[in-house]
């Protein structure tokens, strides 16, 4: 009963229910579904909305307003009667002028402005847009960072249940030992130890197995979790830790460090703080831009009866000092651009070491698998000829037992070996970041 329960923890109970999963189909699910990579790509969202923000800079800028007043304010009562085309000559008297009749106006306008020059708005929508374009690199990189955990997270379910499958099957022979001395017992063979030890080494295998369908029962549901699914949803994973797997670089030119995400999002950033930089001198420079208007002027309504005007011109504007804060603007925006540059440098550095290290990885998991399963098929035999010796009194149970725990270990060695190669391959593809693309 117990064996039956662990294995059932890789395998469909009801076929309609089971969601049956190939590594591909895993990590399409997790691209589509998984919500920290779906956060990156709204904060990658979110940013491109920056160069949006700085189009000030270049496109016209247009403002509808309308407001009411009631004023006895002088000026603002002459004003009023002006733009409506109401003033008449008994608004010249000196009482009417000091001490005017509480007034109304309504006032409805529209105001475009055109820049020709502005010289810090155009520098910083470079910096905007060079700013979002790194933000959406960055993304990339979370999307091939999500590809590879899933990877890792596939590999290490599958390794868990083929653990669970070969230790029920050395609990399986454990007990089979335990009848096989207990026949020989009662035929005079061998002494009642013999049935102790097997009885031991059963109960040994036991609990190894219900720490292993935990163990699998954990990384089923980090593979849920990563692919935002219910943690009752069954699985069936569809690949096998069979083979040595296939590389996306099978040549020195199909994949290059550089291509990474994170090398390309820091790239673009420190484009972005050059043009910050420029942005901050240009501040010092004088902007021009064109401007027109029209506006209505009425008494009682908004569009009644009164009168309107346009305006159009050209602005310069300037502020040659202001302080220091020039100075320090175009330090700091400097300042910014050195770390932006020192921070690339170390990435690069960094992402070096790491395509150095999972070679090397890789290729000690390459050989650990030819080493395993040299190992595997020697425990085998050796596992035959124990069993052989065994049962004709050659030896005695505790060879026996040995060697079906070397067997043991071998097999879930040589498992854990082919879980390393698969990903130690995807570390490597990580690190080129190919999953970046």
């Amino acid at each position: 009963m117990l064996i039956a329960i662990i294995l059932s923890l890789t395998q469909a109970a009801v076929p309609g229910d089971t969601l049956h999963l190939s590594l591909q189909a895993a990590v399409d699910r997790a691209h589509e579904f998984n919500p920290s990579l779906e956060a990156e790509r709204a904060e990658a969202r979110k940013a491109a909305q920056g160069p949006l923000d700085a189009s000030r800079a270049f496109l016209p800028t247009l403002r509808l307003g309308m407001q009411n007043v009631r004023t006895t304010d002088p000026v603002a009562v002459f004003g009023l009667k002006l733009r409506q085309e109401t003033f008449a000559m008994e608004d010249l008297a000196l009482d009417a002028l000091n001490r005017p009749d509480p007034y109304t106006g309504f006032n409805s306008s529209a105001t475009v402005e055109l820049p020709i020059f502005a010289p810090e708005g155009l520098f910083g929508h470079a910096a905007a847009r060079r700013a979002a374009r790194a933000r959406e690199a960055a993304s990339e990189r979370a999307a091939g960072a999500t590809t590879f955990f899933v990877m890792q997270a596939y590999w290490g379910a599958q390794l868990a249940a083929r653990q669970t499958e070969t230790l029920a099957a050395a609990l399986t022979a454990a007990r089979s030992h335990v009848a096989q001395a207990e026949a020989l017992q009662q035929q005079g063979m061998v002494t009642g130890l013999d049935a102790r030890l097997a009885r031991v080494k059963a109960a040994e295998v036991e609990t190894q197995l219900l720490a292993a369908g935990a163990q699998a029962d954990n990384a089923l549901s980090a593979l849920r979790t990563l692919l935002a699914l219910p943690d009752d949803t069954p699985i069936a994973l569809a690949d096998s830790l069979v083979g040595l797997g296939t590389s996306q670089c099978t040549s020195a030119g199909d994949c290059d460090v550089a291509d990474r995400g994170d090398l390309h999002a820091l790239r673009l950033g420190s484009e972005a703080a050059a043009a910050a930089v420029k942005s901050a001198w240009a501040k010092n420079l004088p902007s021009v831009a064109v401007f027109g208007s029209l506006a209505y002027y009425g008494h009682s309504s908004p569009w009644g009866s009164g009168s309107g005007d346009w305006t159009i011109g050209v602005g310069v504007s300037w502020t040659p000092f202001a302080g220091l804060s020039g100075v320090g603007a175009v330090r700091r925006a400097k300042a910014e651009e050195q770390a932006t540059l020192a921070r690339l440098d170390a990435a690069e550095r960094q992402a070096r070491l790491e395509v150095l290290s999972t070679h090397r990885m890789l290729d000690a998991a390459a050989a650990r698998v030819a080493v395993a399963e040299a190992a595997d098929t020697e425990a085998q035999d050796a596992l035959d000829q124990a069993r052989l010796r065994y049962r004709t009194g050659a030896s005695s149970i505790t060879e026996l037992l040995d060697v079906q725990a070397a067997t043991t270990a071998t097999t879930l060695n040589l498992l854990a070996a082919r879980r390393d190669l698969f990903v130690a391959r995807a570390a490597l593809e990580f690190a080129l970041g190919v999953y970046d693309r």
